[in-house]
């Protein structure tokens, strides 16, 4: 095994860890109705994050990044969902 090979795997582990961590803080933000820890900045590098990231995937054919970076999509949009019916409103009456 050469190092191009464990480089792919050891991305793919950290993009599986990273995708299920962020579905579990889409999932926090429903289960106590609260976007407070999230700013629209970041959701926003967040969402040029992943398509920066699917767009190298794409250029090289990499199915894991292109998978990895569908799944993570959809958990973008709810996040912003989430963070403007939960955080966005109470975090500008402060």
């Amino acid at each position: 095994m050469n190092y191009l090979d464990i480089s792919r795997y050891l991305t793919i582990v950290a993009s599986v860890v990273i995708t299920a961590g962020f579905y579990a803080q889409v999932w926090k933000i429903f289960a106590t109705k609260s976007a407070k820890d999230f700013s629209l900045v970041l959701l926003i590098a967040l969402v040029i994050n992943e398509f920066a990231w699917l767009n190298y995937g794409y250029a090289l054919s990499e199915w894991p990044i292109i998978l990895l970076g569908c799944l993570n999509v959809p958990a973008l949009f709810v996040a912003l969902y989430g963070f403007f019916k939960y955080g966005y409103s109470k975090q500008n009456k402060i």
